[in-house]
């Protein structure tokens, strides 16, 4: 790593150092995708369509990897094909190396059989590059790899850093013995860690079985977030012995497996998962996991989002939930809404308080005092 320097002397005679270091350097990173559900995906996504891995940094840019269920093209139609693409158009472009890797039982060790690796440095710009033919399909299906219709491809590959130019706080020094450059630390990456040990169950030591479906977690972890499940799951044993089992199940009751399975990505994440349409109606429900596992920043999390749904149709359904679930800034939110005048009125306007006068009405009787008094 290049260091430059200067010194200059002030009347005491003390001499003052200065440097700066030049930094052209990597980052290596590892990303786990858990395909669950093949053969979903093989039925409902058609060759030369795809579907994107969460996002994740490495090298100072956002990559996901592309899965293409049927294939990328009529070529590759009988394989399945794996990318890895930039989330963002970069002109420069971005040069890396990288290997997609097939992981045998148990999701911890490469197939070498079905571990390609490019040979030279990519650049990336904006499009994907990987390979077509990845894994046959009817290979993949006859072999121990997919189990109870999973299987897990994980990508490691390494990104050449832009190089960079950073002062080094170095005080007093002299020409022959400059200080080495110390690079301020990346952003925590523990989330990243989990996630994937969440996503491909690796030493996970209970199971939990919600609306027909099951899910490997790890105990430990639910116990640190949850005092609930500290509670609950320090009792889970087999045969009256001491230790945990590792083939605990837990079943758990009046939940849809969807939410359990944004719950357990918070639980891992300390983020929800992405939602999108439909998925956003199960910011309700997570509220209520919130508050059955006492998990009181999650449920700030949901409120917060629930307020960006809050308008003339939704306000009276929104603040009774609110009311019933004591969701203390969503009502606030709600409240702010209908401080203005004319969303109140458009409120009575649209019969849109019906439903709380039944739930609320307490709350109701305010706002009926509050339009009274409104111009």
């Amino acid at each position: 790593m290049p260091i430059t320097a200067s010194t200059s002397t002030v009347g005491s005679g003390k001499l003052l150092g200065s440097a700066s270091a030049i930094v052209a350097g990597t980052e290596s990173g590892q990303h786990l995708l858990k395909i669950d559900g093949y053969s979903r995906t093989k039925e409902e996504v058609p060759t030369g369509s795809d579907i994107k891995s969460q996002s994740f940094r490495v090298g100072g840019h956002g990559w996901h990897i592309c899965y293409y269920a049927n294939g990328l093209n009529s070529d590759s139609s009988d394989y399945i094909s794996v990318f890895l693409e930039l989330d963002h158009f970069v002109p420069q472009g971005v040069r890396a190396q990288f290997t997609f890797s097939l992981l045998g039982h148990g999701g911890t060790k490469p197939v070498p059989h079905y571990t390609l690796s490019s040979r030279e440095w990519t650049t990336f710009r904006d499009c994907g590059v990987g390979y077509r033919r990845f894994i046959k399909r009817d290979e993949l299906e006859k072999s121990e790899y997919l189990k109870d219709d999973c299987f897990t491809i994980r990508c490691d590959f390494t990104v050449i850093k832009e190089i960079q130019t950073m002062d080094v706080d170095v005080g007093a020094v002299t020409l022959q013995q400059p200080p080495a450059a110390v690079a301020q630390p990346p952003p925590s990456d523990l989330h990243r860690h989990l996630r994937g040990l969440l996503a491909t169950g690796e030493g996970a030591d209970v199971t939990f079985e919600v609306d027909g479906r099951t899910f490997a977690a790890h105990r430990y972890v639910l116990m640190a977030r949850s005092p609930v499940f500290h509670a609950e799951l320090s009792g889970v044993t087999k045969g009256g012995e001491d230790d945990c089992a590792a083939d605990a199940i837990v079943k758990i009751q009046d939940m849809e497996a969807p939410d359990f399975e944004a719950l357990l990505y918070y639980m891992y994440t300390d983020s929800l998962p992405e939602m999108e349409g439909e998925a956003k109606a199960m910011l309700p429900d997570l509220v209520a996991a919130a508050n059955r596992y006492k998990m009181e920043r999650l449920k700030l999390v949901c409120e917060y989002k629930l307020s960006e749904f809050v308008d003339v149709k939704t306000v009276a359904t929104i603040l009774a939930f609110a009311e019933e679930h004591h969701c203390l800034r969503l009502k606030e939110a709600c409240l702010q809404f209908l401080d203005d005048p004319a969303n109140l009125k458009d409120v009575v306007k649209a019969l849109c308080l019906e439903h709380l006068g039944k739930s609320c009405p307490s709350v109701l009787e305010d706002l009926v005092a509050k339009f009274a008094a409104s111009p």
